[in-house]
């Protein structure tokens, strides 16, 4: 692993120091020219051919966060090293493109919990049975995005982007699971440039997620394991990880997969943005044959508004974004059995679908930023605020039970950062302040009908840790350093340090502890 981040931060600077003799114009901060070039914001890949010039960049990093405030699928001791490079720039008049390369290896300590990669993605969950069981956990990620786009005429362009990542994740104490993640995202799209002030865009969305996992025991032991299988709002059943047949199989690995196709318009100009999508989503866990079983079926809606709004006045610029996100997500368990007819091998026969959730997410973020000094490297002085909602609503029936839940969080942040220019060096201090807080209601409980007692479970020690999380009143602040060096105006060199800490305003009812701290240092450069 070691021998992977030397090479990868070698890799990195490499392509730093190759393209810092290349033709281009004056350097500015890769994230800052980003972040201000309304167009680069816009995911139709046509869109590339309204930018002009080249910038680049590549960074290696170490995080390290300690302390037990933390969502079920965090660890309280972990560290994570990447390495990044990413560009855009102009071949020729007629062709843009647009490329990213990274990897990251996450490690650790104390985890169980959520067996899937991001338990909150998929409308069914697994979970450890017992908290017995905590180990560690590694995760490393790949992932590469190309894009291009040509331009027809001044007016007309078209593009296309590919974006992958893989990743793969084992945990380090039984039960052993071994997680393989794939994720595809292809986007094609046109723009339209009626005047040098305006682009329209039109996109058509595709993305393809693939979850891979097993469970495994080290050796041979009598001991028994047992897996939660989440249904919505912790609420659903246990059965044994033991063979092929339950929800978590030993021997192979088990696919959740799901599918979005969708449509994006997109509408830019010099100083704004506006982005709408809209998709389909359709997915599965299980088997697609007929000796292997197809446990859920699910589909849904997402939407998405992306905008941003800037406004320069003399040397400073002022920058206003919104982003809103809806989504809609549905899912059915298969009603089965497995029969052998005689002389024959084993297959699923199905009998029907009972409809087991319904779960709406909302989410808004409102946020300003002011600019001064807006035409150097770096903003001379920076500060701005954000306003964050998410809501998420779920309705979870196993007939003749149900269960509806709701969480609200709401949260604050807010930050301000100084420059200091002294020949070619610039010294940037920066602090920031963060808010959280949250209600709703953790599960309320009924049936339709009178009925015995059932096999179904609630796993209240997860559900009470969690909401407590999403919940509870926190706030935290962060301090930062960073010093660049000018070298050239084609290629400036950084170190950055960070250090961020969090707390709970009171003490914790159901969460092991109440801080957290994040410790940051990345290398990098612009060019």
């Amino acid at each position: 692993m070691r021998l992977r981040i030397l090479i990868a931060s070698l890799c990195s600077f490499a392509s730093c120091l190759l393209a810092s003799g290349q033709e281009a114009g004056t350097c500015r901060d890769f994230r800052y020219r980003v972040a201000t070039e309304p167009v680069l914001s816009v995911s139709n890949p046509a869109a590339l051919s309204a930018f002009r010039g080249h910038i680049s960049m590549a960074e290696v990093s170490f995080r390290k966060d300690n302390g037990k405030l933390i969502a079920l699928d965090q660890s309280p001791d972990s560290y994570r090293a990447e390495a990044l490079t990413e560009s855009f720039m102009n071949l020729s008049d007629k062709i843009s493109i647009h490329g990213k390369l990274s990897w990251s290896y996450f490690s650790g300590q104390q985890m169980g919990g959520p067996v899937l990669m991001n338990p909150y993605y998929n409308p069914v969950a697994f979970l450890e049975s017992t908290e017995l069981t905590l180990g560690q956990k590694n995760k490393e990620t790949y992932a590469l995005l190309g894009a291009m786009s040509y331009s027809f005429s001044p007016k007309w362009s078209a593009g296309i982007s590919i974006d992958y990542t893989s990743a793969d994740q084992n945990k380090v104490k039984d039960p052993r699971f071994s997680n393989i993640w794939m994720d595809l995202d292809l986007k094609a799209g046109v723009c339209f440039r009626p005047s040098d002030r305006l682009m329209l865009g039109l996109s058509l969305l595709y993305r393809g997620t693939v979850e891979q996992l097993r469970g495994g025991i080290y050796g041979t032991t009598e001991k028994q394991y047992f897996i939660y299988a989440d249904k919505g709002s912790f609420y659903g059943t246990m059965s044994e990880l033991t063979g092929d047949l339950n929800y978590i199989p030993v021997s192979t690995y088990r696919p959740m997969k799901n599918d979005f196709f969708g449509l994006g318009l997109q509408a830019a100009g010099e100083q704004f943005s506006h982005e709408l999508e809209v998709l389909y989503r359709n997915g599965y866990w299980g088997g697609k044959s007929s000796s292997t079983a197809t446990f859920f079926e699910f589909s849904g809606i997402n939407a998405a508004y992306r905008g941003r709004m800037l406004k320069k006045a003399g040397d400073g610029m002022h920058k206003i974004s919104l982003d809103l996100d809806y989504s809609l997500l549905g899912n059915n368990e298969n009603i089965f059995r497995y029969v052998t007819p005689a002389g024959q091998s084993t297959r699923v026969e199905y009998s029907g679908q009972n409809h087991i959730l319904d779960r709406h997410m909302a989410e808004a973020a409102l946020s300003y930023v002011w600019y001064n000094g807006a035409d150097s490297y770096l903003p001379r002085f920076s500060t701005g605020a954000t306003l964050k909602g998410r809501a998420v609503f779920s309705s979870t029936v196993l007939y003749p039970f149900y269960r509806n839940s709701d969480t609200e969080v709401l949260s604050a942040e807010a930050f301000a950062q100084k420059s200091f220019f002294s020949g070619r060096s610039v010294f940037t201090v920066g602090i920031d302040g963060v808010f959280r807080t949250g209600f709703g209601t953790a599960k309320e409980d009924g049936s339709y009908a009178p009925a015995s007692a059932s096999g179904l479970l609630s796993f209240d020690n997860y559900l009470n840790r969690q909401f407590e999380y999403d919940t509870a009143s926190a706030a935290g602040c962060g301090l930062s350093f960073t010093y660049t060096r000018l070298v050239s105006p084609r290629f400036v060199p950084y170190v950055r340090l960070s250090d961020s800490f969090s707390a709970l305003l009171q003490a914790p009812r159901y969460l092991d502890g109440r801080s957290r701290n994040v410790a940051l240092i990345t290398l990098g450069c612009s060019f």
